[in-house]
């Protein structure tokens, strides 16, 4: 998985490194059922499988934060 650091050494992006967001790259998950920003529970961790720690569901959505944001849109 690529990070910001390796984004803007690569030399297309050299001259929009000062576009990108650090924080963009954060994962953050989403539960439907609550529709809010959560945090999870993987209770084996070998499967991917996540679960809300406020209403114990696994209706979860990760991603990052803005793709969240932007996609559910949050306030």
């Amino acid at each position: 998985m690529s990070n910001f650091w390796d984004l803007i050494n690569i030399d297309e992006y050299w001259d929009k490194r000062e576009q990108f967001n650090q924080d963009r790259w954060d994962i953050s998950f989403y539960c439907k059922d609550c529709k809010i920003i959560v945090e999870t529970n993987r209770d084996k961790p070998w499967e991917y499988i996540f679960t809300c720690k406020k209403c114990l569901w696994k209706n979860i959505v990760l991603g990052t934060y803005e793709w969240l944001k932007s996609n559910y849109r949050l306030k």
